[in-house]
């Protein structure tokens, strides 16, 4: 029997004080690789090639975890001064490490192009690494400002950022009778009583507007700095060009995503007009988007939610229903709610050999039920992916979804299919269609509204400014479908991607996007799509994006791509209009 629990961090490092054990054991590694500093020339040999390459994977390997550690440990418990304190002091000592490193990295972004292809053909294994390395060669500064970045980032915005969490965490709201975590908040914007709904973002949202002064000048801080380097120091042409280039996807793939998006709008406009009938209501207000329709929700016990996942995954392959067990097994999932553990959900992999870390916050809900097949997803992904190096096993963030999207769609497709309730059916499409609402059109609309916020912040504009702007996009994305209350224009505040990874949202709808792709392929070639479905994953970033999906047979370029995935969200809205008729 599985139960909600806390995670067991000692199969990373047994004794936080073994750290500086392996920090020392690393800054040899650093000392030898500063040894070839003499050595490098275009003419240096390939096995002092592999030999620098392979110090170089075991520093990175070390490093992620060393830092990694306390960030899972603040994750669990972001009050803790001691895990604050470690993890302050393991930035400061790896920033030092990376500056005594960039010399290599330099060299080989001006290294010759013959050279280059003589040193990169016997470095197979790290030959897409290499390769993206050089593409950053007109983005890169001299060694000496780019250990001055390195410094800066290590006490500038990325500070900020953490001040942004805590101060977050350390919000508490009253509600009935009790103060409540914001995750502990978040389970009311989905609950049966419209006055509860109202009132939990209500307070949510009153909250983000007290607020909102600090919050707006962290993000417009963020957002300079994010400027200055990138665009002003490093000469990206735009800021999202930034996300694009790390993400190796050319400008017109990720424009022509936001356009079809743009485009497909009306498609949730109508589910929300659906939705209001459904719920005899004149029109959807925004306070009641996420409501439950036909039979109330039940709740999920965290056991039965663990068999449901299991059992999905098991059905479609024995082999990753193996792996994400061993999540459980091993005891890496944190997911009983505590007043000072971090809100949210997310997947942390450490490195190639280690079993991936999940966190989330388990209520009951549905919505939980599908968060933990989620992130079992992307812990899968990763240690499908384990034979790669540390260079090549994290994949790109917009195919960095497609596992844990699949795994979603898994669980949802089985629980509808063989739901024989009407009310219930309805309830669950709608769910569904919630889910794919908040994962496509809502993070787009945030990248565009991200568009628009880092050209204003540059002109000067204000965090009303700011807060004018969002609304605006709330209504474009809504049309006369949902009425908007004002006091949403703060709610940008509470979105930590774009504050901790800008642009970093548009990789949700890519992904999903792209899945139901994938899905309409495994419907099509049954069992015969599995094994490309697993090879795909097991690429994880040792490829170019573009060319593992052109092994799929899928043209991110193509406007006609991305269309099939929105007509799979027509078809989901009307089999709706068809139930509640």
């Amino acid at each position: 029997m599985y139960q909600s629990i806390k995670w067991n961090l000692k199969d990373l490092i047994k004794n936080p004080k073994d750290i500086d054990k392996i920090l020392n054991k690393t800054r040899l590694l650093v000392k030898k690789v500063e040894t070839y500093k003499k050595k490098l020339n275009p003419f240096l040999s390939e096995k002092d090639f592999i030999s620098i390459i392979k110090l170089i994977e075991e520093i990175k390997e070390n490093s992620s975890l060393v830092s990694q550690f306390p960030s899972l440990w603040t994750s669990a418990d972001v009050k803790s001064q001691e895990a604050k304190a470690l993890e302050s002091k393991i930035d400061d000592i790896l920033t030092g490490f990376d500056n005594k490193l960039i010399f290599f990295s330099l060299w080989w972004k001006d290294l010759d192009t013959k050279n280059a292809k003589r040193l990169m053909k016997n470095a197979e294994e790290y030959r897409y690494y290499l390769k993206l390395s050089r593409q950053l060669k007109p983005y890169t500064l001299t060694e000496a400002e780019e250990k001055i970045i390195n410094i800066k980032d290590s006490t500038g915005s990325g500070t900020l950022v953490d001040l942004y969490e805590m101060l977050k965490t350390g919000f508490k709201y009253r509600f009935e009778g009790k103060n409540q975590t914001e995750s502990e908040l978040s389970i009311y914007v989905r609950n049966k009583n419209p006055k509860k709904r109202e009132l939990a973002y209500k307070l949510l949202l009153e909250k983000y507007k007290e607020y909102d002064s600090e919050l707006g000048y962290i993000y417009q801080t963020v957002i300079r700095d994010y400027k200055n380097e990138c665009i002003t120091l490093r000469g990206y042409k735009s800021p999202l060009t930034v996300r694009n280039i790390s993400n190796d996807l050319p400008d017109n793939v990720i424009d022509t995503l936001l356009k079809v998006c743009k485009k497909n709008v009306t498609i949730f406009q109508k589910y929300f007009k659906l939705k209001a009938k459904l719920m005899k209501l004149k029109k959807m207000n925004r306070y009641h988007l996420y409501a439950p329709a036909g039979k109330a929700e039940r709740k999920y016990g965290f056991d039965e939610a663990v068999i449901l996942t299991l059992d999905s995954y098991k059905k479609f392959s024995p082999e990753i229903e193996k792996l994400i067990r061993k999540v459980l097994d091993e005891k890496h999932l944190d997911s009983e709610l505590r007043l000072t553990k971090k809100s949210g959900a997310f997947c942390a992999s450490i490195r190639p050999k280690d079993t991936p870390y999940v966190l989330m916050n388990y209520t009951g809900t549905a919505r939980d039920v599908a968060t933990l097949a989620h992130e079992l997803g992307h812990a899968a992904h990763s240690m499908l992916a384990s034979s790669q190096n540390i260079f090549a096993f994290h994949p790109v963030l917009p195919l960095a979804e497609t596992a844990s999207v699949f795994g979603e769609m898994l669980l949802s497709e089985s629980l509808i299919e063989h739901e024989t309730n009407r009310s219930i059916k309805i309830h669950m499409l709608c769910s569904k269609l919630d889910d794919i609402y908040a994962t496509i059109a809502r993070q787009i609309f945030f990248t565009i509204f991200e568009k628009d916020a880092h050209e204003a912040v540059a002109n000067g504009a204000t965090v009303k400014e700011l807060c004018e702007i969002y609304l605006k996009n709330l209504k474009e994305q809504f049309g006369n479908a949902v009425n908007v209350p004002k006091d949403f224009k703060y709610e940008w505040l509470y979105v930590p991607h774009i504050f901790f990874s800008p642009f970093y949202c548009y990789a949700y709808a890519f992904g999903n996007l792209m899945v139901f792709a994938l899905y309409e392929m495994y419907k099509k070639e049954g069992k015969s799509f599995i094994p490309k479905y697993i090879r795909m994953l097991s690429q994880g970033g040792s490829m170019p994006p573009i060319k593992i999906l052109h092994e799929l047979g899928i043209n991110p370029a193509s406007e006609k791509f991305w269309q099939q995935g929105f007509d799979y969200v027509a078809q989901q809205v009307d089999e709706l209009e068809k139930l509640i008729k």
